[in-house]
């Protein structure tokens, strides 16, 4: 029970700390607190998440654990999605892109131990990173000018309340996407097999199946995104 967290404690808050939000099923308005994860629509019973989340504080809060630590994989997920949504707003095929890159990231995490936060949040907004890296040109490695390479893709997991090293981990997958001799990693590995299942196979001639079966096996690094492939395409 928090009993300390200045957050959490209605007698430190504002007026605009309580709003009201517009049901995506219905249109009708449901009241949330700030600290809110979900709510239910009286009028339709659509339960959604609170688009106006923000659990920036948990990054350095002491009572965290308590509090967003509560917070499960699912809304996590839906954190991000929503954010990831808002950044897009009306453009539909980016969207569908990044939840068809999720979808795979997550049929490849069934199988393969990464750690969930880190390559959910990656493949929601890797087009996200890699958008603002190809803004920035003639960008650098030092930390104040790498940082503002990544801004929208930092805030977003901020707000979601994520650990510096969880952020970190991210915009370095995102930055070497193109280069995944420097993802070592399995996280890493997980989000770029992911990337190239919802992205580039349409491209490749199946025709010749012991070829692309040796294609798959050299330019997949999971094991499940290997068998995927072979899946979808052999």
């Amino acid at each position: 029970m928090i009993t300390k967290c200045p957050g959490q404690d209605t007698r430190f808050w504002k007026p605009n700390d309580v709003y009201t939000v517009e049901c995506p099923q219905c249109s009708k308005p449901v009241e949330f607190f700030k600290d809110d994860i979900r709510r239910r629509c009286k009028e339709c019973g659509h339960m959604f998440i609170n688009p106006k989340l923000n659990l920036g504080c948990a990054r350095w809060c002491q009572y965290a654990d308590q509090c967003a630590g509560a917070i499960g994989r699912e809304e996590f997920k839906e954190i991000i999605m929503v954010a990831m949504k808002e950044h897009y707003s009306k453009d539909k095929e980016k969207v569908d892109n990044a939840l068809k890159v999720s979808k795979f990231v997550e049929d490849i995490l069934e199988h393969e131990e990464g750690n969930p936060k880190v390559v959910i949040a990656a493949g929601l907004l890797y087009d996200i990173g890699l958008r603002e890296m190809e803004n920035k040109p003639d960008r650098t490695k030092e930390s104040d000018q790498a940082k503002d390479t990544f801004s929208t893709v930092r805030d977003i997991l901020e707000r979601s309340g994520s650990k510096p090293e969880i952020i970190e981990e991210v915009c370095h997958i995102i930055e070497n996407h193109h280069h995944p001799e420097n993802n070592n990693t399995l996280n890493g590995k997980i989000v770029y097999d992911a990337v190239r299942l919802a992205n580039g196979w349409h491209t490749y001639d199946t025709k010749d199946k012991e070829k692309l079966k040796k294609i798959i096996n050299e330019e997949f690094y999971t094991t499940t995104g290997i068998k995927i492939a072979e899946k979808l395409y052999l």
